[in-house]
């Protein structure tokens, strides 16, 4: 594994990524929500090379 360090300005989103504007009351929301609230909050970053 390789791990680096690097600024988030170079990261690019993939086009092929189907992000949602989750908001409260969505049922993906309302589980992400209790699972950050069970067990906290980590903020991954992972892209393909």
């Amino acid at each position: 594994m390789d791990i680096q360090k690097i600024s988030t300005d170079k990261l690019k989103a993939a086009k092929y990524n189907p992000r949602k504007d989750l908001k409260p009351g969505d049922a993906e929301y309302e589980k992400l929500r209790r699972s950050i609230e069970e067990f906290g909050y980590v903020e991954p970053v992972i892209w393909n090379i």
